[in-house]
């Protein structure tokens, strides 16, 4: 299995939506197609990086044994494209069509049990939503809180001050429905907690909470 494919772009294919990645030296190499979801598409569309460091999703259908690589920005984004398409008759070609949103913002309308939102990516229907809702809601809530602060070539997110990062997780946890009162507390209390360290990143702050919020009485 190719779960993670490193070197240069060598071509991309905007009617496939996809990329030639060159893996190997000057002297010879495999170069990999690899199909991009509409939203990691988009994200690197303005500024086309020359090295790519994608965690790829393989896949070999059943009525075509052609291998197919999906690649993501993020191993998050590649956990929750597998939960995606573990909804019945979803698949690997609807799930990578409907990625046409950011994760944190699928995650969020499917939590929210947000029909409207996920119909409005393309091939989700009302039926395919309310499956979606069905199988999935409570299990993505830790994409739910991802803050969406743009995409780099190392799928890494700037390390901010805390005073930000908690501000945004903040934010995160009232989109989610959870009251001010009650995001301020559980943030508060990780931020002191003496036995973690301080987190660099929101999303580490937003884990911190989520493991908080499961053992607190």
């Amino acid at each position: 299995m190719i779960s993670r494919i490193r070197g240069r772009a060598v071509d991309w294919h905007e009617e496939t939506q996809s990329v030639e990645v060159d893996t190997g030296s000057e002297a010879g190499g495999l170069v990999y197609e690899v199909r991009l979801p509409t939203a990691v598409w988009l994200a690197l569309e303005d500024n086309r990086p020359d090295v790519l460091d994608l965690f790829t999703h393989y896949h070999v259908p059943d009525r075509a044994p052609v291998p197919v690589l999906i690649g993501f920005l993020r191993q998050t984004e590649r956990d929750f494209f597998r939960k995606l398409i573990g909804v019945p008759q979803m698949g690997v070609a609807k799930a990578q069509q409907a990625l046409a949103a950011s994760v944190s913002t699928i995650a969020q309308a499917i939590e929210a049990e947000d029909r409207r939102t996920l119909t409005q990516l393309p091939g989700i229907g009302a039926r395919q939503a309310d499956r979606i809702i069905a199988d999935l809601k409570g299990k993505v809530v830790e994409e739910a809180m991802l803050v969406d602060e743009g995409f780099d070539t190392k799928a890494r997110r700037p390390v901010r001050p805390t005073d930000a990062i908690a501000a945004d997780a903040t934010e995160a946890l009232l989109t989610l429905g959870y009251t001010r009162r009650d995001a301020d507390r559980w943030i508060a209390a990780v931020l002191s907690a003496p036995d973690l360290p301080p987190p660099t990143t929101t999303e580490d702050l937003l884990r911190s909470v989520l493991e908080h919020i499961g053992t607190a009485p």
